[in-house]
């Protein structure tokens, strides 16, 4: 009878959908920590699907504008984050996780808020703060981040350490 039990709950979990989740991913170490997380749950057993996302700040500096196009701005920025989420994709690939690809040009905090509903993500999973890291996951953003989500009921934010592991 405890078989069947097993047996059961098995078959459920074989069937719940995988849970989704959020990593943004830029040029620093720290942002893979994300995809460390994602192996640790897979290897654990759980069925998960994993969004990948990079923000390309909205480029506002007059020194930079009055020497490049907005096409040349924009087109850097396309082809470094397609090397960041494709260096970020290739364990998770490795591992068979199933995984997508995004980039968005805009404010850091809103897009990756805005992304992780669009794309219907349970989880936004980012580094534990501290205070050397700058750009997309700074210590600001990623407290900006986890105090913006706390509105949300349906988003949680998960913040790992080094090894992927939740952070306290």
């Amino acid at each position: 009878m405890k078989m069947d039990a097993q047996k059961t709950t098995t078959n459920v979990n074989a069937t719940a959908p995988p849970r989704r989740l959020l990593l943004p991913v830029d040029a620093t170490a720290p942002s893979r920590r994300g995809v460390r997380h994602a192996l640790r749950r897979a290897q654990a057993g759980e069925a998960i699907e994993v969004c990948l996302l990079h923000v390309g700040e909205t480029v506002r500096q007059w020194e930079v504008l009055r020497f490049r196009t907005p096409q040349e701005i924009a087109r850097f920025q396309s082809e470094r984050a397609q090397v960041f989420l494709d260096e970020a994709a290739r364990p998770l690939r490795a591992a068979g996780i199933a995984s997508r690809a995004v980039f968005v040009e805009g404010d850091v905090v809103p897009s990756i808020l805005d992304q992780a509903e669009q794309l219907a993500c349970a989880e936004i999973v980012l580094p534990a703060p501290a205070a050397r890291w700058r750009k997309l996951l700074s210590t600001d953003v990623v407290r900006e981040v986890i105090a913006r989500s706390a509105r949300s009921r349906s988003l949680s934010v998960v913040t790992v350490d080094e090894d992927g592991a939740p952070a306290p």
